[in-house]
């Protein structure tokens, strides 16, 4: 008698209780700055640790940022990879949440690399891609004016935002891209996002978005946005431009669910 009984309570007990909650969770691209000073350093990472990011993308991350990074975060994001160097081309992605792979590419036609990740969140996968395209004012030949690198670099991006497209054709997996764009929404390099399917966090509901750079290191306002975070099979819920930090670009972060 005893069995059965058991059998019939513990039947009740699974069809009373509530389906298992989704929740969504929370990215954030952040350019850190090259040669941010160690009191501009403590400022941005005041920011990550405010917002607590399930997963983070830094771009121009160096070995200065990244051992403050490990000091004040490492054991909040167990799930870390970086890449630090001197100079603007370091990068890395943490997270809270277990990564399976992780792989550094070139960004081409440019060998300024990028960084993907496939993380697992609430049992799913999902690929982050953390990538900085071609700023708009380097200079590819010393004799070239600025005039002739913004349109050197603007066709560089474009061939760069094209290659990221043509190797991520194929992949079934929901994908985060997300990182330093270094051009507006509507540059070659973001319309070929939009057209391979990825979405704009900012164009969601409750998004509070707009330029983001100069940064907090400055008393300029801020004048364009070039730091994104777009998706494909995700839903985003909130995008926000956050005014803070000790960088020259603001931090932006989503929050984003599975489709």
């Amino acid at each position: 008698m005893l069995a059965p009984l058991l059998a019939v309570l513990s039947l009740f007990q699974a069809t009373e209780d509530p389906p298992r909650p989704t929740w969504p969770f929370k990215a954030m691209a952040y350019n850190v700055l090259y040669d941010a000073p160690a009191e501009d350093i403590e400022k941005s990472l005041e920011v990550i640790e405010k917002e607590k990011p399930d997963v983070l993308c830094l771009r121009e991350l160096t070995p200065t940022f990244a051992k403050a990074f490990r000091k004040r975060l490492g054991k909040e994001y167990p799930h870390t990879v970086l890449t630090p160097r001197r100079g603007t081309w370091g990068m890395g992605i943490a997270s809270r949440h277990p990564l399976l792979r992780t792989e550094s590419f070139p960004e081409k036609p440019h060998r300024i690399p990028g960084m993907e990740a496939d993380v697992k969140l609430g049992g799913k996968r999902m690929k982050v891609v953390c990538v900085h395209l071609m700023a708009p004012g380097a200079k590819h030949i010393k004799t070239d004016g600025l005039l002739e690198s913004l349109e050197k670099n603007a066709k560089l991006r474009a061939k760069q935002g094209k290659a990221l497209m043509e190797r991520y054709a194929n992949e079934k997996a929901p994908i985060l891209l997300l990182g330093d764009m270094n051009e507006g929404r509507q540059a070659d390099a973001m319309k070929t996002f939009a057209t391979a399917g990825f979405t704009h966090s900012c164009d969601g509901p409750s998004a509070s978005c707009g330029n983001t750079w100069p940064g907090a290191n400055t008393a300029l306002p801020a004048v364009v946005e070039i730091d994104h975070i777009l998706g494909r099979g995700l839903t985003f819920s909130e995008a926000r431009v956050l005014r803070s930090g000790g960088s020259d670009h603001f931090p932006v972060r989503a929050l984003f669910n599975f489709r």
